[in-house]
């Protein structure tokens, strides 16, 4: 039996060991309660990871996430320096002891490191440690990660105590990993929600009952009912749509969304005419619908407001262009059926001359009837980016001499003069459609000319393109009418009875012929009476050269062009208006491509460097950024294509665009087709430039350049560049033997507005010198000539 001293003095230690119990099982409750507080992932798994150093003494701590395939995908650390953290690397290779936690998930306490069989695998630069302590992080049967700590800092090991509390420590840790993971999906998900909402092209308004507050409304709907309709805002019942319903006299003077509030109804598809915030009334089609609490009770309505104007619009022309189209089957129809009642309605026979003027109007008639319809299949296929083109080299003077030809034979009288170089000028072109589209150009100049007025046309041609103009001295085009005169069913009034002139389907096809070919067109007038001046663009062709080059083209490139990886052509697309994104991401999406969205300009940078896009078309102009910034910073950084897709058509914004590095401008609004043809030919002139299949590959010692492959070696070992470096060594080696000036090094890999900068290519060429084993003070390869340039040694000959 104890003694009464020794009672007392196990009675303490009793005591003491129930306090140190408690103050271990207290702060293991203020730490899971500090680890489960946080909902952002990577808050919580540095804190799980502090904590559990914090809680066992650890010196030093790390936690290891996996992913769905069981691999480590995030690292965290504890008790390391930045630069230790730097030195250590990304993330653990699964070996050693890592590994053995990974792949059998146990606790595992370790009094000396070095000691145990499967202590290896540890980075180079880890710091030294003796002991250890790692758990599994589990939920239910699932390893959601490991918790490892080294190196108690008051103590030779860790104890059975630290370890106990590390596993309870660890059950809290997996709850709280678990919670911010589901919260991060649920927050994306409402993110993902939230941005169709918000670049929806229809309008969205969300009213909540009670207090008439809007608690959503995306920027369609603050387009149409204007700013007072934003979020926040508390809106008066009698300003509900306040404009009547047209047709829908049943709804009374109660609007949709008031219905749905008030009534609980479901009103669908009522069109009202609606007043927007700069004064201007258009048609739209409004849904509303109440919503209903656990109680069944109304807390909210959702409204849908869709702007239908512009449909109206198509539906208008459609009505006028059948008329037109009516009148025009009809007349050659009137005619041939008149020629031909006449010659059997008679009572004595014609001789030849007379019946033979008759049947040379029903041919004429009938030829004008066959031309009207393949007008109208050539316009059907346009639509549907269907139209067939067989481009091959021709020169196009001789298309324009056959364009000539049959202006004359269709009557017309106006003389035209025809200004070309006098050498050949090769196009890649289809003959057959090239001639369809001047012919198009002439008769239109000739329908809105005097006959003594002249039609000239001049030909210009550079190293990409050659450009056409056809100038008449005819009634010109008014300023408001240039934008939409491309425009299918588009027709230019007579100056006299106001009565349109042809089909309006003429240079509608012209601009779907040019653009097939990856040209561009556009017309100039100074007013009407002024004359006016229609251009196009076709590319280039230059011999047997382009022949080759044209052929690899074809099998290296199409529409939505498929990649080595199997995988489409990303397109990223900037714009910050909601209908201009579906309608163009369904474009591309319909031509073969895979396009990328986004309506912030800032986003460019950080979207090209992690998707990759083959190409991007963006907006100059954004509420809260600045196009012209986002395509400079792009620039600094890609030289990925960039084609500007933007309402500002100035010439000094063209101007500046293309400066700043843009490949093609397109302006708003533009046809699919035309956006297609632009894209394929920027994609087009990426291969050109890049010389695919065309170059035999260049090899200098154990240097190696596959152009077609864009890789370059160095005696079989593949060399990193980046594509400025690419680029510069490609130049050099395609001009191997003889010297390029820094003005045309800077010219060819930069660009003409970095003339003078000859900072750039030393620091260029100092990189590649390094990368490729090339001594500047003995080059084998890359050799300066002072205050010059640079040239590049002779390939070697088999």
């Amino acid at each position: 039996m104890l003694s009464d001293v020794a009672f007392r003095t196990e009675l303490a230690n009793l005591r003491r060991e129930n306090e140190r119990v408690n103050q271990r099982l207290g702060q293991l409750s203020r730490l899971s309660r500090r680890v489960s507080s946080s909902l952002d992932l990577s808050v919580a798994l540095q804190d799980i990871v502090n904590s559990a150093c914090d809680l066992t003494g650890a010196r030093y701590g790390a936690l290891g996430m996996f992913d769905e395939s069981g691999r480590i995908e995030t690292f965290v650390t504890y008790g390391l320096t930045a630069d230790e953290r730097r030195r250590l690397g990304d993330l653990p290779r699964g070996l050693g002891l890592l590994g053995l936690l990974q792949h059998e998930p146990r606790l595992l306490r370790i009094a000396d490191l070095s000691k145990h069989p499967r202590s290896v695998g540890f980075p180079q630069h880890h710091p030294p440690m003796k002991s250890f302590l790692g758990v599994p992080l589990m939920l239910g049967e699932t390893s959601l990660g490991n918790l490892y700590l080294t190196e108690k800092m008051d103590a030779e090991e860790f104890t059975p105590e630290d370890e106990d509390a590390l596993v309870l420590f660890a059950s809290h840790a997996a709850l709280a990993i678990n919670n911010a993971k589901q919260y991060g999906a649920l927050e994306e998900e409402r993110r993902r929600l939230e941005s169709l909402v918000r670049l929806s092209p229809v309008g969205v308004l969300i009213i909540e009952a009670g207090t008439r507050r809007i608690i959503t409304a995306n920027r369609e709907a603050e387009r149409i009912l204007g700013s007072r309709y934003r979020q926040g805002e508390v809106i008066e019942d009698h300003d509900l749509f306040s404009a009547p319903a047209r047709g829908t006299a049943d709804l009374g003077d109660e609007p949709p969304i008031y219905r749905a509030l008030v009534r609980g109804e479901m009103v669908r598809a009522v069109e009202i005419m609606q007043e927007t915030a700069d004064g201007h009334t258009i048609l739209t089609v409004v849904s509303a619908a109440p919503i209903y609490d656990e109680h069944d009770e109304i807390v909210a309505a959702v409204s849908i407001i869709q702007d239908i104007s512009a449909l109206e619009e198509v539906e208008k022309m459609k009505s006028e262009f059948l008329g037109v189209i009516s009148h025009e089957l009809r007349t050659p129809l009137t005619v041939i059926k008149g020629s031909a009642a006449t010659v059997l309605s008679s009572g004595h026979p014609y001789d030849e001359r007379e019946a033979g003027e008759f049947f040379r109007i029903i041919d004429e008639q009938a030829d004008r009837m066959r031309d009207l319809i393949n007008n109208l299949l050539d316009v059907t296929r346009i639509d549907a980016g269907s139209l067939s083109v067989n481009p091959e080299p021709l020169d196009i003077t001789d298309s324009l001499e056959e364009a000539h030809a049959i202006f004359v034979e269709s009557g017309y009288h106006q003389e035209i003069e025809i200004n070309a170089p006098p050498e050949p000028v090769m196009v890649h072109a289809d003959r057959r459609r090239i001639v369809q589209a001047l012919n198009n150009l002439l008769s239109n100049a000739g329908k809105y000319s005097a006959e003594t007025a002249g039609i000239t046309i001049t030909v210009e041609q550079d190293d990409e393109s050659a450009t056409v103009h056809v100038s008449d001295q005819g009634r010109g085009i008014a300023s408001a009418s240039l934008p939409h005169i491309f425009k299918k069913y588009y027709q230019v009034r007579g100056e006299q009875n106001g009565n349109s002139l042809g089909s309006g389907l003429g240079l509608a096809i012209c601009k779907g012929i040019v653009e097939a070919h990856g040209g561009r067109i556009w017309a100039t007038s100074a007013g009407e009476g002024q004359g006016s001046t229609f251009s196009f663009t076709l590319p280039s062709a230059e011999g047997a050269h382009f022949r080759r080059l044209a052929d690899v083209t074809r099998r290296s490139y199409h529409t939505g062009a498929v990649a080595a990886s199997g995988s489409k052509t990303k397109i990223l697309v900037v714009d910050d208006e909601p209908q201009v994104l579906r309608y163009v991401q369904s474009a591309l999406s319909r031509a073969g491509y895979k396009p990328i969205v986004t309506a912030d300009p800032a986003e460019v940078i950080g979207i090209v460097e992690l998707e990759e896009p083959q190409l991007v078309l963006l907006d100059l102009i954004f509420p809260d950024g600045d196009g012209f910034e986002a395509l400079a910073q792009l620039r600094a950084s890609s030289g990925v294509p960039v084609i500007c897709l933007t309402a500002r058509d100035g010439e000094s914004d063209i101007v500046r665009a293309l400066r700043l590095g843009a490949d093609d401008y397109v302006t708003k609004p533009f046809a699919p087709t035309e956006l297609v043809a632009r894209i394929e030919a920027s994609l087009r002139r990426r291969v050109l430039v890049d010389q695919m299949e065309v170059r035999a590959p260049f090899e200098h010692e154990d240097l190696r350049i596959d152009f077609a492959a864009q890789r370059v070696s160095v005696s079989g070992e593949e060399v990193d560049l980046t594509p400025t470096e690419y680029k510069l060594l490609h130049e050099l080696a395609v001009n191997a033997g003889r010297v390029l000036t820094h003005d045309q090094i800077l010219h060819r890999v930069w660009g003409a507005e970095y003339a003078g900068e000859s900072h750039l290519i030393r620091a260029i060429v100092r990189n590649l010198r390094r990368k490729i084993g090339d001594d500047a003070r003995n080059p084998r390869f890359i050799f300066t000539v002072t205050h010059v340039g640079y040239r590049m040694s002779q390939p070697e000959r088999s």
